[in-house]
């Protein structure tokens, strides 16, 4: 993607074309990552397509809604070049997910859902507690899905110094300047892939944590279904490995 310096404030038209700019530029270049993009909304449209829904089952199709807002939006971020508030999104989806799980496992808790009241008033420190102590937990991809959330806060949330490792640049040519940037850009195409698997291979994960209510107890959609969101899983993770052979000892990802 092209970096633009600008020495004064962007007004709203301004920042909202160059917007629109960097997603073109990413619809021409990330081809094989449209590709995941249209898979996984495929599945997502399987799921929640025309779909009738008992009065018991509405929040946990609520959470599933929720991701897929997120999904949307994590991706229009990535291709607006927008990474911190990309992976932001895809922070909420995990909320929602793992919200959704505790529901699907414990489908009263979601009256306590409604009213905040335990285990929702400090939701993450009780997926903590279950994780550390070893107890059941609602979903097994729990530990997974919870450590990424931490991950993510580290450079995708408030103000933090570890939020300015994609938004500060050294410019040097015509002259010497820090700039502090409102488009943030990986350093090379492995890093910027890299960026894309981790961010669908989330929401392939976040769609697993549904894939059991949705094939066995909702039949909304067939076991074959669920076969593909595995295989489509493994094949990022197979693309994932690959590509972190080319990227310096100590990414982010790590």
């Amino acid at each position: 993607m092209s970096r633009i310096v600008e020495k004064k404030p962007m007004d709203v038209i301004r920042f909202v074309s160059l917007e629109n700019e960097q997603f073109l530029i990413s619809l021409a270049k990330n081809t094989d990552e449209l590709k995941m993009l249209s898979h996984l909304q495929g599945l997502y449209e399987a799921a929640m397509s025309n779909m009738t829904v008992q009065e018991n089952d509405m929040a946990v199709f609520q959470m599933l809604t929720f991701t897929h807002y997120h999904f949307l939006f994590s991706t229009a971020c990535l291709m607006r070049c927008h990474l911190s508030e990309a992976f932001a999104s895809a922070r909420a989806a995990i909320d929602g997910a793992l919200v959704g799980a505790q529901i699907i496992h414990d489908r009263a808790s979601q009256v306590a859902y409604t009213r905040r009241e335990k285990p929702f008033d400090n939701f993450a420190r009780y997926l903590g507690n279950l994780i550390r102590e070893n107890k059941e937990l609602p979903h097994p991809l729990v530990p997974a899905l919870f450590d990424l959330h931490k991950k993510f806060s580290t450079f995708s949330s408030h103000a933090d110094v570890g939020s300015f490792t994609h938004r500060v640049n050294i410019v040097k040519e015509p002259e010497t300047m820090i700039t502090v940037e409102y488009f943030q850009f990986s350093k090379n195409d492995a890093e910027r892939k890299i960026h894309g698997l981790t961010l669908f291979h989330t929401f392939v994960m976040i769609l697993d944590v549904f894939s059991d209510f949705l094939v066995v107890e909702q039949k909304a959609v067939p076991g074959q279904w669920q076969e593909e969101l595995h295989g489509l899983g493994k094949a990022i993770e197979r693309q994932h490995t690959e590509l972190k052979k080319d990227l310096p000892a100590g990414f982010w990802e790590d």
